[in-house]
């Protein structure tokens, strides 16, 4: 080999050692200016991120609204009772529409939409004069059965639908969400259910989720991402043009990108993208199919700890994509925080966070992508916190000591309003702990910040009792 070839391995070598080093220099750099951006971001978290929002003044000529309820009958007569003094389901639905109603269904017991409650609210819908449409019941528990292929509608009927419950059923011969789904394909009824599943993968899915053999699914998504552009396929949209933005602290913002699924009715094959509406597959692509889209949202009331109460207000934390940000650990997401994880610093006292400041991007997204024509806050149980705690063997959401039978559903359009009553008239007077975060007349109390934070985002729902009528 010749010395002028030997050295030019020698300086070729050279150049390709010294562009590692660069690369490598640059990531390090990278990495380093990333830690010191978290270190000065978890302390220097502004005093406004914590701050109790206000009280945004009440409209009497625009916000007055009405709350239909039903009490003591049992689930199904509760919701006879509150439907008709709404005026009945054909106040809210067509005889063409395609109905997608949202149950909770991520916990089971008090945790989950009782099932009596759900099949009367089916039934309303199909008995409806000369109805031609049909009903798309789901849920995102954000668990999925992993043998099942990608576009399997039952790949997310996980968790309360298939795990036996002891309470919040009602149905002879039943004991699980789920077996709604054998009954009305029985009846060979225009009904069917879907699973929907993340678009992302979880660093929390190998935590056992009370349920260490994973027999009711895994927690997070499926790593397909968020559909593309053009793309027809179901799944989710992440949104990163539509972020819901708040400064956290001198150096950075909690942020969360805007999310809402597209997926197929397993009956008729008629397409549901939650924004934009009925659509049809033609040769590829998606169009407009021509019906109406109505939404239903069929809820639970139960403390919470993150926000002092979840109910009509964060059930969309059932259809958002909670792998699009932390704890998601798809690479468009990083430096994103998923909506549950929006008020979290990071910081050592978590228990400190204004994690009612999920309130946010909830109130965004029902801006943003829909808001249900009906809300149906089933409350037959509810869960609290005993005064003298719970031995942690199950979550508060199905554990028997924090089960208390309430006996309500309550209907209506303000989510606001809804919550409230429930609180008020529901939760706090059986209320045990943690009664003080329940508090709606201390401004400070958790529950107060979470609804006075989504009206001041939203831009409407009712907090002022004065305004609201009870059927």
């Amino acid at each position: 080999m010749s010395q002028n070839h030997q050295r030019g391995v020698s300086r070729r070598s050279l150049l390709i050692g010294g562009g590692a080093a660069v690369a490598a220099a640059s990531a390090a750099s990278f990495v380093m200016r990333k830690k010191i951006k978290n270190f000065i971001d978890k302390r220097t978290i502004v005093a406004s991120f914590s701050a109790t929002p206000p009280l945004v003044p009440h409209d009497p000529a625009k916000e007055k609204t009405s709350l239909y309820v039903g009490r003591d009958g049992g689930p199904a007569a509760n919701v006879d009772s509150a439907v008709s003094k709404l005026g009945g389901m054909s106040k809210i639905v067509g005889v063409d529409d395609v109905v997608v109603i949202k149950v909770s269904a991520q916990w089971w017991n008090q945790g989950m939409t009782n099932v009596a409650a759900v099949k009367r609210a089916i039934e309303h819908v199909l008995e409806i004069p000369g109805f031609k449409g049909e009903v798309v019941v789901f849920e995102n528990t954000h668990f999925r059965v992993p043998d099942k292929k990608p576009d399997d509608p039952a790949r997310g009927l996980t968790r309360a639908w298939s795990r036996p419950s002891d309470r919040n059923v009602d149905v002879p011969g039943w004991n699980k969400l789920g077996d709604l789904v054998p009954h009305f394909a029985g009846l060979g009824a225009p009904v069917s259910f879907y699973g929907l599943v993340d678009g992302g993968g979880s660093d929390l899915a190998d935590d056992p989720w009370y349920d260490p053999e994973h027999a009711h699914g895994v927690y997070g998504g499926d790593d397909r991402g968020p559909i593309a552009g053009g793309d027809a396929r179901d799944g989710y949209h992440w949104d990163f043009d539509k972020v819901f933005r708040l400064r956290r602290s001198r150096v950075a913002h909690a942020q969360t990108p805007l999310t809402w699924p597209r997926f197929t009715s397993p009956k008729t094959g008629a397409v549901i993208d939650f924004r934009d509406g009925v659509m049809r597959r033609e040769k590829g692509a998606l169009a407009k199919d021509g019906r109406t889209l109505r939404f239903i949202n069929m809820t639970t009331s139960n403390e919470h700890g993150s926000t002092g109460f979840t109910g009509a207000c964060k059930s969309p934390m059932g259809i958002v994509d909670m792998s699009a940000g932390a704890l998601g650990n798809h690479p468009r997401v990083a430096g994103y925080q998923s909506v549950h994880y929006f008020g979290r610093t990071g910081r050592p006292a978590a228990e400190k966070d204004p994690t009612w400041r999920m309130a946010g991007p909830l109130a965004y997204w029902n801006n943003q992508v829909r808001r249900a024509d009906l809300y149906l806050t089933v409350a037959e149980w509810v869960a609290v916190t005993p005064t003298t705690g719970y031995n942690g063997e199950d979550d508060m959401r199905h554990h028997a000591a924090c089960a208390v039978k309430t006996g309500h559903v309550v209907a209506g359009t303000d989510p606001v309003a809804i919550d409230a009553w429930c609180v008020k008239h529901l939760v706090a007077p059986v209320a045990g702990k943690y009664k003080d975060m329940l508090a709606l007349d201390n401004p400070d109390a958790k529950v107060s910040r979470f609804l006075r934070y989504f009206r001041q985002v939203a831009g409407w729902g009712t907090l002022d009792e004065s305004l609201v009528t009870v059927v």
